[in-house]
Order: structure tokens, then sequence, then C-alpha cells
């Protein structure tokens, strides 16, 4: 019995020395899913970084959408085929960043998801050692039930024996025949044996129900976390091929952004000798229209030069309005002491010279009003749409073709979208000078003079019309349709190209209207 025991109480620090390990190992295992989470963590927090910068990305669109409206105003001098090489060089740059940041995010994805297999794996792994552990320690605990069970059996039909402690009673407790005369205080332990050991089943059995329990929550979570762990393989799966899909996208841009640029440099020396053509075709119309406004300006100003004259005239009348009447004011003292005829004469001689005076200030008021020009330029917007380019020099964005090789290019205008067919108004009282096709560039055109004002010749000029319904000579007024918007001519869209023109030189509409 006492090498029992202690076979027993060795193998009770066995387990003990199993169930050390065992959590030990179960610890390390531990740290290994807190460390695969972490990652996951961290993947997701990147994840969530690279979402805010494709948010930011997006927040840009409206600057990319005044890009375009500027690199469309740039290629309207250009032939379509460069045009087109230039536009979609253009769009491959400005969706590089988005390419990028895409492939990041799949790339982040991928790592989140690989991360979130090994969790998962690891959870399987630690389930499955765990069941491994319980279908021990119940198979232990029924052979322990049935070894109990058996010597309970035996204790108690050698206790209760007629005749006392038989030499098996004594052989299962480990007593010699020497000892037989205490039989009856044997067979009063071995019922206390007897109990102690009913006591130890009954609490196997217990222990048996919750293993089998504890058994049961475990091939739960096995069959959960293998389904898990396949859902998760299968976006891990999806996440690579968004990613190669993303790098397959990117290659391909950095390719034809390579090619294209290629090409245009090749194009150079066309592309230079298209926007020279262009630049001086519109030059040689802003000098004949600068030359029509010297005539203008000189004509002004031979009619300011008879208006100080007629004002001399008209203050010599008003002088001799006033001598007419002092006449007549003396003529009328006279006529006290003249005749009827004499003060009849002077009366008439005075009337006449009022007449006179007054035909004079009539004439010199309606030329008052006719020099009299507003203080502002008055003009007012053609199209009540939206400007998708303004006035000046556009420099060529950083990291994008500079396919004219002068670093940008100057806009001479202002160019209002808002499409096709809108009525086009004049922006202010005027003289038509041009309803035409006359630079193939430009398209339907029209041209208004607005005569000097502020002591400058001032003309508008009207591109791209889908037709004009004035003709030369016509007078127009403020605010009168004069035409429709369209693409005719070189032009990358329905739009109006709008300039102002003082003194022969394109100058900012934006400080006029």
């Amino acid at each position: 019995m006492t090498r029992r025991r202690l076979s027993r109480a060795i193998l009770g620090a066995g387990l003990v020395t199993l169930m050390t390990l065992s959590m030990g190992g179960t610890a390390v295992a531990q740290d290994s899913v807190d460390d695969l989470q972490r990652q996951i963590e961290q993947a997701e927090r990147n994840q969530a970084e690279i979402d805010r910068e494709i948010g930011d990305l997006g927040g840009e669109q409206s600057e990319l959408k005044d890009r375009q409206g500027d690199l469309d105003a740039s290629l309207e001098g250009l032939d379509a085929d460069i045009a087109a090489k230039i536009r979609e060089l253009n769009g491959l740059q400005d969706q590089l960043p988005g390419a990028q940041q895409a492939l990041s995010s799949a790339e982040g994805r991928v790592s989140a998801a690989t991360a979130e297999v090994q969790s998962l794996n690891e959870r399987v792994r630690q389930a499955e050692s765990s069941r491994s552990e319980i279908l021990a320690e119940i198979a232990a605990s029924e052979q322990e039930l049935d070894t109990a069970a058996t010597e309970i059996g035996q204790i108690a039909n050698q206790a209760y024996k007629q005749g006392g402690v038989s030499s098996d009673l004594a052989f299962i407790l480990g007593l010699s025949d020497s000892s037989l005369p205490d039989a009856m205080g044997m067979a009063n332990q071995a019922l206390r044996i007897q109990n102690s050991r009913i006591s130890s089943v009954s609490q196997s059995k217990s222990t048996d129900v919750n293993a089998e329990v504890r058994l049961a929550a475990v091939e739960d979570e096995i069959r959960d976390l293998r389904a898990q762990a396949e859902e998760a393989l299968e976006r891990e799966e999806q996440a690579r091929n968004q990613a190669a899909e993303a790098k397959r996208e990117l290659d391909e841009m950095v390719t034809s952004t390579s090619r294209l640029t290629d090409e245009l440099k090749a194009e150079r020396p066309r592309i230079q000798a298209q926007i020279d053509a262009n630049r001086a075709e519109q030059d040689q119309v802003n000098e004949q229209i600068a030359e029509r406004q010297r005539a203008l300006t000189a004509e002004s100003s031979k009619t300011s030069e008879l208006q100080d004259r007629h004002r001399e005239a008209v203050a010599e009348a008003e002088r001799k309005r006033r001598a007419a009447e002092e006449a007549a004011r003396k003529a009328r003292e006279a006529a006290a002491q003249a005749d009827r005829a004499a003060a009849r004469r002077a009366q008439e001689a005075s009337e006449q010279a009022n007449r006179e005076a007054d035909a004079a200030e009539e004439r010199a008021s309606k030329a008052q009003e006719a020099a009299s020009t507003s203080s502002g330029w008055g003009l007012q917007w053609p199209l009540n749409t939206y400007i998708t380019s303004g006035f000046g020099w556009r420099p060529t964005p950083s990291g994008t073709f500079d396919y004219g090789g002068a670093g940008g290019y100057v806009h001479t205008g202002m160019d209002f979208g808002g499409g096709c067919g809108l009525p086009i108004r004049a922006a202010a009282d005027g003289e038509v000078w041009n309803a035409d096709w006359a630079v193939w560039t430009s398209g339907n055109r029209v041209v208004l003079s607005h005569g000097v004002v502020n002591g400058r010749a001032l003309a508008t000029k009207y591109h791209h019309m889908t037709r004009s319904i004035v003709s030369p000579g016509q007078d127009v007024q403020r605010g009168q349709v004069i035409g429709y918007t369209g693409t005719t001519g070189n032009s990358t869209g329905c739009h109006l190209h709008f300039e102002t023109i003082l003194d022969g030189r394109a100058v900012n509409p934006a400080g006029l209207l």
C-alpha cells in the first residue's frame, strides 16, 4: 500500500509538473497571439491612415479641375493628335498619386489579412491542444474510476466476509500474515478506505462531467475558429489579388507615362512651331485692332479739339448776349426819351441776341453730354456661368511634361464654361468690327469696339462661337445677345474665350468687368 501511495504521489507530482509545463507553453503561445494582435492593430492603423490620405486626394479634385481648365486653354493652338497625347499624359500624371496610394492600401490589407490568418491558426492550434489535454484528462479520470471501483469491491467483500480477514485482504492492504491478529482493526481501516474511495469516485465523476462540458465548448470553438480562418484566407487571397491588380495598373501607368513623354519630346519642334504660328496670328489680329483703335483715338482727339473750339464759341456768344442785354437795358433807358421806332428796333436786336445765345448754350450742352464718359469701364460678364481658366501666365505644373519648352504659357483671355448653345451678350455698347472665322484657332468670333473709354480705346473679343447673330458695322447695346457658345476652331470643348483689348494690347478682363 505504501508503494501504491508512493506511486500515486509520484503520479500526482508528475501531473502538477505537466500542468505547469502546459501552462508555461500556453503563456508562450499567448505571447505569440498578443504579438499577432498588435500586428493586426498596426495594420488597421496603417489602413486608416491610407484611407485618410485617399480622402485628401478626393479633396484635391477641385484643384485638378482648375488645372484641367488651364490645360485645355493651353492646347487650343495645337493639332488634335498632339493635344490628345498631352491630355492623356497629364491625366496619367494626375492619377499616379492615387494609384500609388491604392497600391499601398492594398498591400496594407494584405498585411492585415496575413496577420489575421496567422492569429486564427495559432488560436486553432491552442484550441486543439486544449482538446487533447481534456481528452487525456478524461481518459485518466476514467481509468482512475475503474481502478477505484475494483479496489472498493475487493475491500468490501473481504472486510465483511464471514470468518474474518483473509490473506487476500492482507495482500490488498499490503500486510504480512503475522499481522492477521489485527484483522478486525484492519477491517475497520478497510471500511474507512472504502468510504474515502467512494468520495474520490464521486469527485472524479463530477470532474469528468465538467471536462466533458469543457470539451464540447472547445469543439465548438475549434469549429468556429476554423470557419473564421477559412474566411480570413479568402480575404487574404482577395487582398493579394487586389494588390497584384493595383501593381499592374500602376506599372501600366508608369510605362504609358514614359512612352508619351518620349513621343512628345520627339514632337517638340512641331509643337513649338505651332505655338509660334498661333502666337504670330493672334499678334497680327491684335495689331489690326490696335491700328483701328489708334485711328479711333485720333478721331476722338480731333472731336475733343472741336469741342474745345465749340466751347470757346459758346463763351463768345455768351459775352455777346450779355452785351446785348446791356445794350437793351440802355436802349430801354433811352426809350423814354426816344421815339417808339427806335425803342422797337432796340428791342428786336435784344431778342435776336437772346435767341442766338440760347441756341449756342443748347449746342454746348449736347456736345458736353456726348463727350462725357463713365468713371468705370462699364463691362458686364458676357456669360453668367463660371470661369474655367483665367488670364495670365500659367507655369507648367511640377512633375508634368513641359511640351512648349518655355516653362508655361500666357493665357490672353478668360475662359467661361457651361456648355454649348448658351447666349453670349455684349459686354458694353459698341460697334461690331468683326463677325467671321478669319483666324482658324479662334473659330467663329466677334470683335466689338467700345470706343474711347477713360481716355483709352477699348475692344472685346469673343471666340469659339457656334454662330454669331451680328454683322460688321452693326451697333449693339450692353447685354444684347451677339452669338452662342460653341467649340469651333481649335477648341477643347464648349466654352467662351473672352478677351479685352486696351490700345491694341490684351489685358486682364477681371480688372474691367
